[in-house]
């Protein structure tokens, strides 16, 4: 039996118990999680810097893992990276080692456990306005983040989106940090999924960008939106997206890439169009619907069985 203990972010992580599936499965493949690091073969973290007082304590007596599906809290695109001048190995498991995602629905398949009514021929708008929920974190300043060439960094679009959006009174922000007098709401205390569905409800059209492009990294932003039947305005390029959406769905803004065009999009698009793209949608998210527990389950054991796979060739 492997031991492992998790440092104190790996919250919505399978070493934390994200879904009441991972643990089980982890220890009926020889995986056990331990509640302090002296009993531990493998110490793992979402982020080097809180594997650093571990390095201080223990030396190579341990193994050191990061796992994390956060693409910004580790960039290293290889599965092994030498610290303190070569001295200490980390192994690294992130999404640009792709070795986390197995599949754009890796951890959100079971969270989408009901099927939706298609859009009626009848709809109409009741208006245009786009709706982003996200905080501001440093807007334009936020750092880039580089990979096979590319900033992949989202945050710095979608703030100029809905800066650009907020002026012209087109976009209404959720989120924290933004400036003054611009977010309508920046809390997500309580009850966020229920307060989240109180939000989108009166918008037809909802930003639902990750935070970074990454291959098959894929979270509930567009779940939710289509849920609560907003069209989704995501970044498809890079995303592996088009593995589960046909084209012409979602508004892909990868295609675009300027704020006037978007906002000119949306305000062209006719009933018929919105029907048609949001009926897409809800035909992919109620493909995933339909699907057994068991065959959603596949999908997170797939990214499951990468960590025990890992967690045994470095032990």
């Amino acid at each position: 039996m492997i031991k492992v203990f998790a440092t104190k972010n790996m919250h919505y992580t399978p070493f934390n118990g994200f879904h009441k599936s991972d643990l089980p499965f982890l220890k009926e493949s020889g995986v056990e999680m331990v509640q302090e690091p002296k009993m531990a073969d493998v110490i793992v973290s979402q982020q080097v810097k809180q594997l650093k007082p571990y390095f201080r304590k223990y030396f190579n007596t341990k193994k050191y893992l990061i796992w994390t599906l956060e693409p910004r809290y580790n960039i290293h695109p290889t599965s092994i990276k030498k610290v303190y001048l070569g001295l200490m190995k980390i192994n690294i498991m992130n999404v640009y080692t792709g070795d986390v995602f197995a599949s754009p629905l890796s951890f959100h398949a079971g969270k989408i456990d009901r099927s939706l009514r298609p859009i009626s021929e009848e709809f109409t708008f009741s208006n245009k306005t786009l709706v982003g929920l996200m905080s501001f974190y440093k807007g334009l300043n936020t750092e880039e983040i580089w990979y096979k060439g590319e900033d992949v960094d989202l945050i710095k679009k979608r703030t100029a989106i809905a800066l650009y959006g907020h002026e012209k009174g087109l976009m209404h922000v959720y989120g924290k940090g933004w400036p003054e007098k611009m977010s309508r709401e920046d809390s997500r205390d309580g009850d966020w999924v229920n307060t989240k569905t109180g939000i989108l409800e009166p918008y037809h059209f909802n930003l639902a960008f990750e935070n970074t492009v990454a291959p098959r990294y894929t979270t509930e932003k567009i779940w939710d939106s289509i849920a609560n039947y907003c069209l989704p305005i995501y970044y498809g390029a890079g995303t592996n997206i088009y593995d589960l959406f046909p084209e012409n769905s979602f508004i892909d803004y990868s295609k675009m890439n300027n704020p006037e065009k978007l906002f000119n999009f949306i305000q062209d698009m006719s009933e018929a169009e919105f029907i048609r793209r949001m009926n897409k949608c809800i035909k992919v998210y109620n493909k995933i619907s339909d699907l057994s527990i068991e065959e959603k389950l596949r999908y997170r054991k797939k990214s499951l069985n990468s960590i025990i796979m890992k967690l045994h060739q470095i032990n």
